[in-house]
């Protein structure tokens, strides 16, 4: 959550969510690793539609984890203001301990830590590692809770009802994404999946005419597109009579 919506889950609600992001065995992998890397630390996974649940399938679970690690520990962390930084600060003080407090939570709780996991001291501000845990179990604080900071949680899978499962277990539905190269899989998932915003084959894309919004507690309603001007519009419907008046009382 980010700290400005203190106000909205007071009332129960969340402008995030935990989003899943759903790799099948037969995707690119290579691509989908980049996605995955991507997804979690864009905006120093300080997005409200960063992927911090990662939903891979289960025979190609080891191999794809090596491929995310990989990638996560080549991401450039530093300062904003470096055109070469991938991950800059986190916004304030409150919110680094925090996701420093579900770090220390996800370990304590015997997932296994592939990457990452801790703090990078540059002296002032703060700012963390993107960090990967496997292992996962749903019941976990970091499978359930909005974490809000480069922090994935992986969970593996055998079939598409059991990926869907995951997928759909949480109080949030904001967005998600979905990984093949069959496309009625990725789209029987798109259509199971409640998620107001879904990516098949790509993360955090799209442009102004897309609508989005969530689903359950990540909020109601719906921004850009047609559907977001909407929400802004106030309709007044008149009624004009041009001819004669038939009478109700001769």
């Amino acid at each position: 959550m980010r700290p400005a919506d203190s106000n909205l889950k007071k009332l129960g609600l969340e402008l995030g969510g935990k989003n899943p992001i759903v790799v099948f065995a037969d995707s690119d992998l290579e691509d989908a690793a980049d996605a995955v890397a991507f997804g979690i630390s864009f905006n120093t996974g300080q997005c409200c539609v960063s992927s911090s649940r990662l939903i891979v399938e289960r025979s190609i679970a080891e191999k794809f984890e090596r491929l995310v690690v990989a990638k996560m520990e080549k991401i450039r962390v530093g300062d904003p203001f470096d055109p070469e930084t991938q991950i800059g600060a986190i916004t304030t003080e409150a919110q680094n301990k925090t996701i420093l407090d579900y770090i220390a939570k996800g370990k304590a709780e015997g997932t296994r830590l592939l990457c990452g996991g801790g703090a990078v001291d540059f002296g002032k501000g703060q700012y963390i590692q993107p960090t990967l845990f496997t292992d996962v179990k749903p019941s976990m604080g970091i499978a359930r809770d909005e974490i809000f900071g480069p922090v994935l949680a992986c969970f593996h899978f055998d079939t598409v009802d059991e990926a869907i499962a995951i997928a759909n277990d949480t109080v949030y539905g904001l967005a998600a994404s979905v990984w093949s190269k069959n496309i009625d899989k990725a789209l029987a998932v798109t259509r199971r999946v409640r998620a107001g915003r879904f990516w098949v084959n790509t993360i955090i894309s799209g442009g102004p005419e897309t609508p989005l919004g969530g689903f359950k507690q990540s909020g109601w309603g719906r921004e850009a597109g047609l559907y977001g001007v909407e929400e802004y519009t106030q309709i007044k419907s008149v009624h004009i009579e041009t001819g004669k008046r038939s009478h109700w009382i001769s």
